[in-house]
């Protein structure tokens, strides 16, 4: 193995650990104010400092709303418009601006506190009026896993009580005047597009696996409705996919931001302290609306226009069996001394590391890399060959990390039953580094 391809293989390694579970949220050291509901990789702990970095505009428009998070941190404009493809999200805001005295009240006279077996049958339900529907939205999207509105129920949220109504309470009044659309970006930036417009646009972000649409995101599209506006505009975004770099090319203004995440917050969550993305616009900010969005705990440079790659490492399962009443899985993750798919290699002492870090800071499992699963699995074995062995019909070498897992969803089970899933995965990204030349070497 070359020196390149042994540190290339490092990176990748490493960039796996950063990657097993992770979900984003930004640091809780800074006093922020809640939006009404959370989403994944949200702006709402630097909402204000993105607002304060906007230009001067009549019109605001928000074509990837989510949480919403800039357009509550601004001031007001004389006309503003919000959009997200998910229609859930624009029905719960349509139902929000309309919420009177009497509608909080019953919303208020609902169960707020974490309850699985409450969200399961709220999960389940199908509200037939427009309290209960909201009520179904905002509680399963607080005690969800990661707020991504899935079937899981956040581990942590057991008794926990949410404060979402008093949200409602305080946040409609700034919703009253606002347009809510729902479907298609470009036909709300298309309608609202003009000289006087600011956009704060946080699209899916290529590349990466959070279960929000990204891999069917398109960048070609999106690059050409931007390169057409005649409006402001200000864009997060994440580093990897073709338009970080097209944006670069194209020249438009382009800086890495890297905010801090919380990585202990919530139980199988783990992954780097940093969250790193790009900060683009088709105009100049001042600097000093550049350093009010810099601090000890953001931080804000310039970008070379790199994007890393990414990867996947997969495994095979070795037996799916059932123990009684336990269906037990065991399969392979990473294996020491073997050509990988970006023909890479890991030492024996590479895997190891991974191996005991994932023990020790993270046990966070995903579908296919989006969509937790840790309350429908449990990891019950997780050990390293210590020499070479055989399981079954497989050859097994010596030092390869193998994951056992008890499935307690039947779904899922059923799912590796018909072979549907075929092993355990790491996946991450790394900057491909040149081998220095030998001394001597013409």
């Amino acid at each position: 193995m070359t020196a390149a391809s042994a540190e290339v293989a490092l990176a990748r390694v490493r960039a796996a650990i950063d990657r097993l579970g992770a979900l984003a949220g930004l640091d809780t050291r800074e006093e922020v104010e809640k939006t009404i509901w959370s989403s994944p990789a949200g702006k709402r702990r630097i909402a204000k400092r993105l607002a304060g970095l906007l230009p001067s505009h009549r019109t605001y428009v928000e074509p990837f709303a989510g949480s919403a998070a800039v357009l509550f941190a601004k001031e007001p404009a004389a006309v503003e418009a919000i959009n997200d493809f998910d229609a859930d999200i624009a029905k719960a805001y349509r139902l929000i601006q309309k919420a009177d005295d009497a509608f909080l009240a019953k919303l208020r006279s609902r169960s707020w506190k974490g309850d699985k077996t409450t969200f399961l049958r709220l999960y389940d339900a199908d509200p037939a009026s427009d309290v209960d529907w909201l009520y179904k939205f905002l509680y399963v999207t607080h005690f969800s896993y990661g707020k991504l509105r899935g079937r899981s129920f956040s581990p942590v949220a057991q008794g926990v009580e949410a404060s979402t109504v008093e949200r409602v309470a305080q946040h409609a009044p700034r919703l009253k005047r606002v347009r809510v659309y729902d479907g298609d970006y470009e036909k709300v930036v298309r309608k609202y597009d003009a000289k006087d417009t600011a956009f704060f646009l946080d699209p899916p972000y290529a590349g990466y696996d959070a279960n929000v649409g990204e891999k069917r995101f398109d960048e070609a599209r999106f690059l050409k409705v931007l390169k057409d506006l005649r409006g402001k505009w200000l864009l997060t975004y994440g580093i990897r996919g073709t338009l970080p770099k097209a944006l670069v090319e194209a020249g438009f203004t382009v800086k890495r931001i890297r905010t801090p995440r919380t990585i202990r917050s919530m139980r199988g969550v783990g992954g780097s302290s940093v969250l790193t993305q790009i900060l683009a616009s088709n105009y100049e900010p001042t600097a000093k609306a550049f350093d009010g969005l810099s601090s000890d705990d953001v931080q804000i440079d310039t970008w070379d226009g790199q994007v890393e790659d990414e990867f996947r490492i997969t495994g095979r399962v070795l037996k799916a069996e059932e123990r009684g009443e336990q269906r037990f899985v065991l399969g392979v993750v990473l294996e020491p001394e073997t050509v990988d798919a970006q023909e890479d290699i890991y030492s024996a002492e590479e895997v190891r590391k991974v191996a005991h870090r994932f023990l020790e800071e993270f046990r966070g499992l995903g579908l296919m890399h989006q969509v937790p699963v840790n309350g429908q699995v449990k990891i019950v074995e997780s050990y390293l060959a210590l020499d070479d062995m055989r399981i079954g019909e497989e050859d097994v070498k010596k030092g390869t990390w193998l994951l056992g897992v008890h499935v307690l969803s039947d779904a899922l089970w059923a799912k590796i039953k018909a072979g549907d899933f075929t092993g355990f995965s790491i996946g991450g990204s790394a900057r491909r580094v040149p081998e220095p030349a030998a001394e001597g070497a013409a």
